[in-house]
């Protein structure tokens, strides 16, 4: 597809193509980004749905050595919400004989391999490239949700290390992209193209949750092969399946840079490229700055606010369903779906607000890093006042706790679109892998921990020990809130520039402004 070249003159007198975001490669690229995100989310978050619909519930009751469990918070449940508690009959998808502990093994084992992988995945993505080094992450993955319901069968163990390989593999797809676009995305366009890709693992926890429980509902006649017989083991199949034609697709149509790329036409490559040179930033083959790299402030910001965020975000994906049982008292069809408004809500918020800072940016109604500041603010302090009014809810107002959780995590869309996610692009230019590689492992901690933390604060399954947890995951959002607006930095730190003298980014003439303050911060490096 052919455009007709617009010239236009920046400031400093140059002349340069410009290249519209609609229907250019770069978005279509954004668009595929999208789909891998979502494939790899699905398949994170569809096991969890799965295993519900895959476990003979019984076997707690034969295994624990605590059967009345239950029954320790019945005294707490009002007399009006008794009428929420029938007991549901087996379902003939239920069939392997893990018990809770074990589930929850599996089930935190796939963050032990995504924690792993982390730093090496942003080394080796130089080396090998984005383009092949995603794919081939992305294949792993898919591979291992194919083949999990045929070994499940076997011995848990199995499972466990096919969710660690798949972990692992997911592990290095966030330093992938932003090593990625560090050369395809302008300064301009940076938050709409990441946020674009950024609203796929909400799509993807979304079908994961709905779909998933469709799945779950239907079972083939006893004389088909394990393999095949139950629905848990086609939706594992469809979403491994799609995964690995995706890798294919990624491999074939995306390139390391635009220079590289066999598809996309020379005017939007000249664009591409005048707008990269302008921002100064290094070139892709340079070394990691290791020392300055880790001393610098942006740096900190992002560990300090993704690792508090993250945590209270792991903690509120892998406990809603559990809250809404235990707390709410939602019959299991109905989890599914609530469970899943949270993330619709989020996804709508992504991708409508994906461009709204580029905008603010654009005209100068807030500088580059405080429009982050804005953005994560609201991300961040929306779901910590939602989920402290939570805390003081229980089944007899369980639609408005439900509602609360909605604008939460929808306003935590504001952080994806235009927070940290994208202010990790804004200061460490091609170097922006690594150091999301970096942050994201610590941050990942909460995997695991935050579950684990909930299952021992809530081990009576009592209304106060849930409002003990949630003010937990509250304080954790407000912790991130007030780090990123301390530290954050709006553009390309000395560390990740060729020549901070000169810079002058004609698409966003603070950045001179903001650069010289950063410079004085940073006289010697």
């Amino acid at each position: 597809m052919t455009k007709s070249k617009e010239i236009v003159t920046t400031t400093n007198g140059t002349s340069q193509v410009k290249y519209p975001l609609v229907c250019s490669y770069r978005l279509f690229l954004a668009c595929l980004a999208f789909f891998g995100f979502f494939l790899c989310y699905a398949q994170r978050n569809g096991l969890s749905v799965s295993i519900v619909c895959m476990v003979d519930p019984a076997v707690d009751n034969t295994t624990s050595t605590h059967s009345n469990d239950f029954g320790s918070n019945q005294e707490e449940i009002p007399e009006s919400c008794h009428k929420h508690t029938i007991e549901r009959s087996r379902s003939p998808n239920q069939v392997l004989l893990w018990p809770k502990r074990t589930r929850g093994f599996i089930l935190g084992s796939f963050y032990w391999g995504y924690a792993l992988t982390q730093i090496i995945s942003s080394v080796i993505v130089n080396s090998l490239g984005p383009r092949r080094f995603l794919a081939i992450l992305i294949f792993i993955s898919s591979i291992s949700t194919v083949l999990l319901p045929i070994f499940s069968k076997f011995h848990p163990s199995f499972v466990v290390v096919l969710r660690i390989l798949a972990g692992a593999a997911q592990g290095g797809i966030w330093p992938s992209i932003f090593r990625f676009w560090s050369t395809w995305a302008p300064a301009s366009e940076r938050t709409t193209l990441l946020s674009f890709q950024s609203s796929g693992p909400s799509m993807g926890t979304i079908i994961s949750l709905i779909i998933g429980g469709f799945f779950c509902t239907f079972t083939l006649n006893d004389r088909i092969p394990f393999f095949f017989r139950y629905g848990w083991a086609y939706f594992l199949y469809l979403l491994g399946g799609l995964g690995i034609i995706w890798s294919i697709c990624w491999f074939f149509f995306a390139s390391d840079t635009p220079v590289t790329n066999k598809h996309m036409s020379a005017n939007e490559k000249e664009y591409i490229r005048t707008c990269k040179a302008d921002e100064k930033i290094q070139d892709t083959k340079t070394k990691t700055p290791w020392g300055p790299m880790l001393r610098s402030q942006g740096f900190w910001c992002i560990l300090v606010s993704m690792f508090f965020c993250d945590f209270g975000l792991y903690a509120v994906w892998t406990v809603v369903p559990e809250y809404m049982n235990e707390v709410l008292l939602f019959s299991i069809e109905e989890n599914g779906l609530l469970s899943a408004l949270p993330h619709i809500a989020s996804f709508i918020v992504v991708l409508s607000t994906g461009g709204l800072a580029d905008f603010i940016i654009k005209k100068k109604y807030l500088t580059r890093v405080n429009a982050r500041k804005l953005f994560h603010g609201i991300g961040t302090l929306a779901p910590a006042i939602c989920l402290l009014l939570i805390s003081f809810l229980d089944c007899q107002r369980r639609y408005l706790a439900v509602g609360l959780l909605v604008i939460g995590i929808a306003f935590n869309g504001l952080m994806l679109s235009g927070g940290y996610i994208v202010n990790v692009g804004d200061f460490s230019g091609v170097h922006s892998g690594v150091v999301f590689g970096i942050c994201n492992t610590i941050s990942s901690i909460g995997g695991f921990c935050a579950p684990y933390l909930t299952s021992i604060i809530t081990k009576n399954k009592t209304t106060a020990q849930w409002k003990i947890a949630f003010t937990l995951y509250s304080a954790s959002f407000l912790i991130s809130a007030i780090a990123f607006s301390l530290l954050a930095l709006g553009e390309t730190e000395p560390w990740a520039r060729d020549n901070i003298h000169d810079e002058h980014n004609k698409n966003d003439p603070d950045a001179a402004e903001e650069l010289m303050e950063i410079d004085s911060k940073n006289p010697k490096v």
